[in-house]
């Protein structure tokens, strides 16, 4: 891949100053609707909120690295739903900007415009992203930011550039797994073009490598300690029976099925927009470099996805894993297709993105509204605010330790009451520890009652409960005469 990308108008060229203009109001639209919407959390958000209290070197199923990062976010900006939405949304902005730069490398500047813009028609990046996603947000960015480091990479191998791709792919591994298996794609659609070869043949290869495995290592050696715990919830996500190749046909369908929805929307709206011109180059001439090397990675991602699934007995396959897989898809296609710059549509094109940007944002502001309205609350229609100001007139004091019967509802009072320890316990956990002097509040909302009852006789706290009852309030925008929220509680002042 040699940089090739041809040059526009000077009209028609959108400069940075231009872009990152537009990225501030989207994406700062974004952040200020999430903030005034709801206090509430979302599961995905509720855990942040709940790991970040302690820094370790795993927290369960997923990487560390996007729970160290919110942490860091916590310290500078306090533990609140703005921290949270802060950290997502950089996180999705320095993805479209990194695809931006890296299309510059290929096309001119409007089409790779285009090409950034359009992963808003990814549904799980335009939509999913933005209402409930962290790690796949984060390895997202890794994706994007490795795309860019290979591309400048093979244009002009330079020392610092291997030492970044070590770094980088150090710190994919560490936002979700699913990274190994880009990255895995990416190498071998390298090592398929001379000068990708030329790269990985560099003596600094090595070098890159060591950076990465010492970047992974402090997790690595948590895993090994760990590996039951961080394995088992993904391979039941997965419906996997390593070895069984009798569910291949079903895998397989899930996997078309993850793929189509992943990118039927963008499809549909090329089709839509430039009718026979999406599919029909108007150029005979060879296929650039960077097409060449992105069908190759695809034709590499679409026989390790086979293999997986066939040889892991994988039977379910969620869009989401292949948000990070995928992201590049309209890269693929403009870099493929530069001759549809200066084409009639691309400024219809344009007000298309426009319009799928408007729709999100108003459609993402006003779901806890509709969900309150119909009487079907959701997480954000919980009444944070409410719940933590019924609990401060029964006298809590937002210190000691709570426990709480889910995650969300924890996440939530862990942004409400910032000086205390929250904790969930599930059943046939091992007991929780507790100070000696500290209050302790538990608390269980609707359906958790015989929850509530096993955790107080456990803890043999009855006797010593200063104030236990029930609380009884409003959903978050919800219409007079519509279901309340119910929860119950215990608070025992400890001696």
């Amino acid at each position: 891949m040699s940089a090739g990308a041809t040059t526009t108008t000077a009209t028609a060229a959108p400069s940075g100053r231009h872009l990152l203009l537009l990225m501030l109001l989207y994406f700062g639209a974004h952040l200020l609707s999430r903030v005034l919407v709801s206090g509430a959390l979302e599961l995905d958000e509720a855990e942040q909120a709940l790991w970040t209290q302690r820094l370790a070197a795993g927290y369960g199923a997923q990487p560390p690295l996007y729970t160290w990062l919110q942490w860091a976010v916590f310290q500078l900006a306090g533990v609140s739903v703005f921290s949270l939405a802060l950290l997502k949304n950089v996180l999705i902005a320095l993805t479209y900007l990194f695809v931006y730069l890296a299309a510059l490398r290929a096309m001119p500047a409007r089409l790779a415009l285009l090409a950034s813009a359009s992963m808003l028609l990814i549904p799980h990046i335009g939509w999913e992203s933005h209402r409930d996603l962290t790690h796949s947000v984060l390895v997202t960015t890794m994706a994007s930011a490795t795309i860019l480091v290979v591309i400048r990479l093979v244009e002009r191998p330079r020392a610092a550039l291997y030492l970044l791709l070590g770094l980088v792919a150090g710190l994919g591994i560490l936002s979700k797994y699913s990274y190994a298996l880009f990255f895995a794609a990416l190498a071998l659609a390298l090592l398929a073009g001379p000068q990708g070869r030329k790269v990985a043949r560099s003596p600094w290869i090595l070098a890159s490598a060591l950076v990465a495995l010492a970047v992974v290592a402090p997790h690595a050696w948590w895993l090994l300690d760990h590996w039951q715990m961080a394995s088992e919830r993904t391979l039941a996500k997965m419906e996997a029976r390593p070895g069984a190749v009798v569910g291949a046909l079903s895998g397989l369908g899930s996997l078309a099925e993850a793929i189509a929805g992943t990118l039927v929307v963008l499809v549909a709206v090329w089709a839509a927009v430039f009718g026979r011109a999406a599919w029909r180059s108007r150029s005979a001439g060879p296929r650039s470099a960077h097409c060449v090397f992105w069908l190759r990675y695809l034709a590499a991602l679409a026989a390790l996805l086979a293999a997986m699934v066939v040889l892991g007995g994988v039977g379910n396959v969620k869009g989401r894993w292949l948000q990070p897989l995928l992201c590049m898809a309209p890269l693929i296609w403009f870099g493929c297709r530069a001759d549809l710059d200066g084409h009639p549509r691309l400024r219809a094109y344009g007000r298309v993105l426009v319009g799928f940007a408007l729709v999100f944002l108003t459609l993402l502001t006003l779901r806890p509204f509709y969900d309150g309205w119909r009487g079907r609350p959701g997480d954000l229609n919980q009444p944070a605010a409410t719940l933590a100001r019924a609990l401060e007139a029964q006298g809590y004091d937002g210190r000691g330790t709570i426990v709480a019967s889910d995650r969300v509802m924890a996440g939530v009072l862990r942004t409400r009451f910032t000086h205390a320890r929250v904790e969930t316990w599930a059943t046939g956990a091992p007991p929780l520890r507790l100070v000696e002097g500290e209050a302790l509040l538990l608390i269980a909302g609707a359906g958790h009652e015989a929850w509530l009852r096993e955790r107080t006789a456990a803890l043999g706290v009855g006797a010593h409960a200063g104030v236990a009852g029930e609380l009884v309030l409003p959903f978050t925008w919800s219409r007079p005469g519509q279901p309340e929220a119910k929860y119950r509680f215990v608070l025992v002042r400890r001696r």
